[in-house]
């Protein structure tokens, strides 16, 4: 398996649903913990997911597992729509994609036609709309791909597995005094060995990552309060001082708190 796989945690930083449409776009190696497809609606993409290499062509479909590792190269041109399902809703499937996943490419060019309906709907649906609305077609569709398509077993690679149960136990845990020694001792690997693992896939050093954790959630919970008290998220989330949170807060902020935590 080749080691520059990126982890795309901007769709991780999102539990919703999202929608687009892209065209002629080439993507490295990625992997992230949302359910990813991808519907071409016209060329064609040559595909490598989870080592297996495929050509996807009009009005086929790529089914991407949560974790496995994809890449997307135009063959020569294409345009698609791209569904990619939030944990909040792909947990939903989590029974169903517990052990067993779609197959990578779905190929049966007429089928996937009669799901084509429910992609343009999602497509002019608008940014504000019901994301019942919106679950409602992501049900249907996954519902249906389901009944059609034989399942195979889902499988990961035990390092990126590793990887996924540190994140899952950060997001669990990041309200709690952390570090690399705690991390490295629960999932019983050397604290040497896993800070370069965690670097290599993530791209970023352990520390960072779980302040980039505890500024999400703290900015998250921010914006639903009228009043909220900077002392108060800061240690609730998990910062041992204020110092280290306007640290942090500085890598992904050029503005002040204040005027982050605006309700939009």
């Amino acid at each position: 398996m080749k080691q520059n796989i990126i982890y795309e945690a901007f769709h991780d930083k999102t539990d919703t649903i999202k929608f687009f449409t892209s065209e002629h776009y080439d993507t490295h190696a990625h992997f992230h913990r949302c359910i990813e497809m991808l519907y071409v609606i016209d060329g064609a993409i040559d595909c490598t997911v989870n080592e297996e290499k495929f050509r996807a062509k009009k009005d086929e479909m790529i089914f991407v597992h949560k974790c496995g590792v994809h890449e997307l190269k135009a063959a020569p041109d294409y345009s698609d729509y791209v569904l990619i399902i939030g944990q909040r809703y792909s947990d939903d499937f989590q029974g169903i994609f517990q052990t067993e996943t779609l197959p990578a490419h779905l190929f049966d060019k007429e089928f996937n036609k009669s799901l084509r309906p429910h992609f343009d709907a999602l497509n002019l649906l608008s940014k504000n709309s019901s994301e019942l609305v919106k679950k409602g077609y992501i049900d249907i569709i996954i519902g249906s791909l389901l009944e059609h398509y034989q399942t195979i077993p889902a499988s990961a690679t035990p390092k990126i597995s590793t990887i996924m149960e540190a994140l899952n136990y950060i997001d669990e845990h990041y309200t709690e005094p952390l570090s690399l020694d705690s991390i490295s001792s629960v999932f019983g690997y050397n604290k040497y060995y896993f800070s370069r693992l965690f670097n290599t896939y993530i791209g970023e050093n352990l520390n960072n990552y779980i302040n980039m954790v505890r500024i999400r959630n703290l900015v998250s919970s921010a914006k639903k309060k009228d009043n909220p008290n900077l002392s108060e998220l800061v240690f609730e989330n998990g910062f041992d001082s204020m110092t280290t949170f306007y640290r942090s807060f500085s890598k992904f902020y050029d503005r002040p708190p204040t005027e982050v935590f605006k309700k939009s």
